[in-house]
Formats: C-alpha cells, structure tokens, sequence
C-alpha cells in the first residue's frame, strides 16, 4: 500500500489506481486494481481455499456488525475505524473453532467473551482518563439486568474536559450479541438464535455542566428477553461512555463527534 505526501487532496479512480482515505488520518491511501477475474475464484480448484476464506469473512463481518450494534447508541465517540478492530477480533474469535471444517468455521464470542470485554471505542482517550472516579458497571445475566454506579464528581479535578467544551453527558447501553454459526440449511452464515440478537436498552443522561459538582448516577436497565429461555450462545454486553456537547444553532446542548470516549465495561 502507498501513501501519498506533498499532494493536493485527492480521493477516487484514476486509470488502474485508487486514491482513499482513513478516518482518523490526514494522509491519502494509493492501492492498484487487479487480480484474477471473479469467475476464476468461483469456479477454479486452485482458489478454493479462497473461496472458503472469502465464506468465513461473512461470518466474521456478520459478527463485527452484531457486536457494533451493541453499542449503537456511543456511535459518537468513535473517533477511528471502529469496524476494522472488530473483523479482527471477529477473526480471531473464529479461529479457535477446532469442530467445524476451513469455511463453516463458527464464530463463538459466548466462549472468548474475554477478547471483547475492556474494548476501547477511543484511541485519542480511554474512559477512566476522561471520567476520572471509580465506575461500577455489572451484568446479572440470572435476571437479565445491568447496574451502573457513578459517585458524585467535582467536574474541575474528575472530569478531563480536554475540547474545554460547557456540557457532558453519560450513556450506558445493554445489549446481547448472538454467536455466528453457518447454516448448513441456508448455505450461509447466521445467528445461532436469531430471535436472541441484537436487543439493546440504553440510558442516557441529561446534559451536565463541566464545571462545578456532577451528580450520582445509579442506574439499572432490563433486558427485554425472558431471561430463563436465553441461550448460552447468547451474550450480554454492557457499554459505558462519555459525550460532550456545545451550544447548538438552536440554544441547546448539542453532542460534538469524536470529543469523548467509550469502553465495553461488562460482557456475559
């Protein structure tokens, strides 16, 4: 891959070279076209490894989206590529399947609920370097609840107010991500039980003033599942972070993009 220096911006096609950007980046990306014709990787025993690669990155992009979704409602503090770290756990997560054959490997996150956890939705800052007091932050996953507690704050010593902008807010989503499997049945890769995926309940506060004492929050939030017929293949995510605004053409507090910071607090 080359990267352009010294030019204009320049983005797009030109003859047999693309020209792109990555957020998070100022620079311009160079890649050229090329490579065997799509019949060729379809029909060719040679590609057929190919091919079994190119079915398993669905169920690992399937996965990616799932897990994302979790946290739909931090979308704002993302301030790089988030999708791109997630295919790649997703990989990961799929290929400590040792059951299934090259090409319907599964993607179990029930069982490496590990590599999820702790995930930043910041790489400018991580949560407790913005929200500087302790946050617990637990999944019951018997009652299909999650608990939230953040103690008051003096905002001027606890809080890393680094845009200097008026207000914060807090926002805490809960959310269950299904294992990937591949359906034997569809020819394709699906949620083991499709009926499990992607609920979310989120809280969100009101906007706070960054300056002067912010407020405890306790929170709980339920799962809108009958929690005694939920699958082990079924995995809860807690998410926590930190948003803030300024005043908007309106007079309100408006969220600003890429100015806080998230973290996967909890998964079950």
């Amino acid at each position: 891959m080359a990267v352009v220096k010294g030019f204009q911006q320049i983005t797009g096609s030109l003859q047999n070279t693309t020209f792109y950007t990555i957020q998070g980046s100022d620079r311009v990306y160079v890649r050229t076209k090329g490579g065997p014709s799509k019949r060729m990787i379809k029909t060719s025993p040679a590609f057929e490894k190919v091919r079994c690669n190119n079915e398993e990155w669905k169920g690992c992009t399937q996965m990616a989206s799932a897990i994302r979704e979790a946290f739909r409602a931090l979308k704002g503090v993302e301030d790089y590529p988030v999708i791109g770290s997630l295919n790649a756990m997703a990989k990961q997560i799929q290929s400590f399947d040792a059951g299934n054959n090259h090409g319907r490997r599964a993607l179990y996150l029930s069982q490496h609920k590990e590599l999820l956890a702790g995930f930043s939705l910041s790489r400018k800052q991580v949560l407790e370097n913005v929200l500087r007091v302790p946050i617990t932050a637990l999944i019951h996953r018997e009652t299909g609840t999650a608990g939230i507690n953040i103690p008051a704050n003096n905002t001027g010593m606890y809080l890393y107010n680094y845009r200097s902008l008026p207000y914060f807010r807090i926002i805490v989503s809960f959310s269950s991500v299904c294992d990937i499997c591949f359906s034997e049945e569809k020819k394709q890769y699906a949620p083991a039980f499709p009926d499990f995926s992607r609920f979310q309940e989120a809280f969100v506060t009101e906007w706070l003033p960054t300056s002067g004492t912010a407020p405890a929050l306790a929170q709980t939030l339920q799962m809108p599942i009958d929690v005694n017929d939920l699958p082990e293949s079924v995995s809860l995510v807690l998410s926590v972070g930190v948003e803030f605004g300024n005043v908007g053409l309106d007079g309100l507090p408006s969220p600003v993009k890429y100015t806080g910071t998230g973290k996967v607090m909890d998964v079950q």
